[in-house]
């Protein structure tokens, strides 16, 4: 890829974006380029979409696989996003889109059509209008190149939302897996990090977040996961969660730091309910 440009944003082992604005020539010609690129080197296809943001591309590279080109545009939205189901979307999961079902919003168009009220009431203000956007095909996310991370963060969305107390097991089992890949993440990388952070999303779509700052730098998923503790502990858990996630921030190289102590991850259960 970086024989084309190097505006490239590496999404994972499979997936990545690439502004083509600078690039000389159709789209539909520069993307049949990069494929013929990527065979050449791997003896492999890909799925590419030239879309004016990512949103649309994220979508319009799964509509013609195997091996498709899409164009999409602002225009093609109503005939070509509109018809698919709500969870076609990124960013939006299994139980929004269950939820979204149960409001008799089943597909992109008719989240489009959507009242924003009802969609405000079941979701809050701040999602219910990102979920307008993108129903929409908006998106204003650039392509981002930079090479140093400012967080690193892991999540996940339960397949079921979880009581504080009554699930305080498999909340607690989650959490200390949520710091370990965390801090294996930041080992991988070679970084430290200053910052702690966690994420809980509650069963009525509200998401609260809260940080603490370290002494110093860390790696490590024991000290990660008492200074997420101690955040945890700021929150009131008074009902279901149905995110959890730990985010260490303010990075510096782990090269710079001095070697990092390591404690055994403790087993304690934090997760607790005066209710």
């Amino acid at each position: 890829m970086a024989t084309f440009t190097d505006r490239i944003e590496d999404r994972g082992i499979d997936e990545i974006y690439i502004d083509l604005t600078e690039l000389p020539g159709e789209p539909r010609d520069i993307a049949a380029r990069i494929k013929e690129a990527v065979n050449g080197a791997t003896g492999l296809t890909c799925s590419i979409c030239v879309a004016p943001n990512k949103l649309l591309a994220k979508i319009g590279s799964e509509l013609d696989k195997p091996d498709g080109l899409t164009i999409l545009t602002p225009v093609d939205v109503p005939l070509r996003v509109w018809p698919l189901p709500v969870r076609k979307v990124n960013g939006i999961g299994p139980k929004t889109a269950e939820k979204l079902t149960a409001l008799g919003i089943a597909t992109v168009g008719d989240l489009a059509v959507a009242d924003a009220g009802l969609l405000q009431d079941h979701f809050g203000r701040s999602y219910s209008a990102w979920l307008m956007r993108v129903a929409q095909g908006e998106d204003e996310r650039p392509v981002v190149m930079e090479s140093e991370p400012k967080s690193m963060s892991r999540e996940t969305t339960f397949e079921r939302d979880l009581h504080p107390r009554h699930d305080r097991p498999a909340l607690s089992s989650s959490f200390t897996g949520l710091c370990v890949r965390v801090a294996e993440d930041l080992v991988r990388k070679g970084y430290v990090g200053k910052t702690v952070g966690i994420k809980l999303r509650y069963d009525d779509f509200r998401t609260v977040t809260r940080d603490l700052t370290l002494e110093a730098p860390t790696t490590d998923a024991a000290e990660i996961r008492r200074a997420a503790t101690e955040c945890l502990r700021r929150v009131e858990l008074n009902r279901k969660l149905r995110l959890l996630g730990v985010r260490v921030s303010a990075l510096s190289l782990a090269s710079e730091q001095p070697p990092p102590r390591r404690l055994p991850v403790q087993a304690d259960l934090p997760f607790t309910s005066d209710e």
